[in-house]
């Protein structure tokens, strides 16, 4: 009985030590994947920043209703994307800037890593 027991703790401890590596990797992917949508979110939002400016300054949202609409519907999305990022911008921001700290630590010793700098 006391192999079963020490069979069974090991493979505890084998499986314990699988879930741990398998939730880093998918705490990492999910990192790099939220870090993508934001950077896409952030180039969708600064075109329609530059669309709204060129409506605005063209005075081509004067012109119909239809383009006052279609006017009105750019700048809802706008504010709703922007409202968004600041609420998650700010996770993704302080969870790239301990991502950042981690690649700043000293390698571990007898690796060269880091030392051929990219010119």
């Amino acid at each position: 009985n006391f192999s079963e027991f020490v069979q069974t703790s090991q493979f505890a401890g084998a499986d314990s030590s699988i879930l741990g590596v398998v939730e880093r990797y998918m705490d990492q992917r999910m990192n790099e994947a939220v870090k993508e949508q934001v950077k896409a979110d952030l180039s969708e939002m600064e075109l329609k920043k530059i669309l709204i400016e060129k409506m605005e300054s063209n005075k081509s949202i004067h012109r119909s209703d239809e383009q006052r609409n279609l006017y009105k519907a750019l700048i809802d999305a706008y504010e709703c994307d922007k409202i968004i990022l600041d609420t998650y911008g700010d996770t993704v921001t302080l969870k790239r800037r301990h991502d950042d700290a981690d690649k700043d630590e000293e390698p571990f010793a007898g690796s060269d890593q880091g030392s051929k700098r990219r010119t």
